[in-house]
């Protein structure tokens, strides 16, 4: 993990390859985290209708890394 706040918009979308390399970890602990949820002290994903894929938000991205 980082030590400064990643750089992200709060309305921004990211993949989870992106999340990672803003926050500084690796793809397997963000699944984790995915997990554990946001009430347990992971992340909150949805996913893309498209693809099918994970997506995180700015907002969660940053209330994630603040921890």
């Amino acid at each position: 993990m980082i030590n400064e706040p990643p750089k992200v918009t709060e309305a921004g979308l990211y993949s989870v390859k992106e999340a990672a390399k803003l926050l500084g970890v690796s793809c397997s602990k963000l699944y984790n985290a995915v997990k554990r949820g946001a009430r347990c002290g992971g992340i909150d994903g949805r996913v893309r209708r498209d693809n099918g894929r994970l997506q995180f938000t700015g907002k969660e991205i940053l209330r994630y890394w603040r921890g």
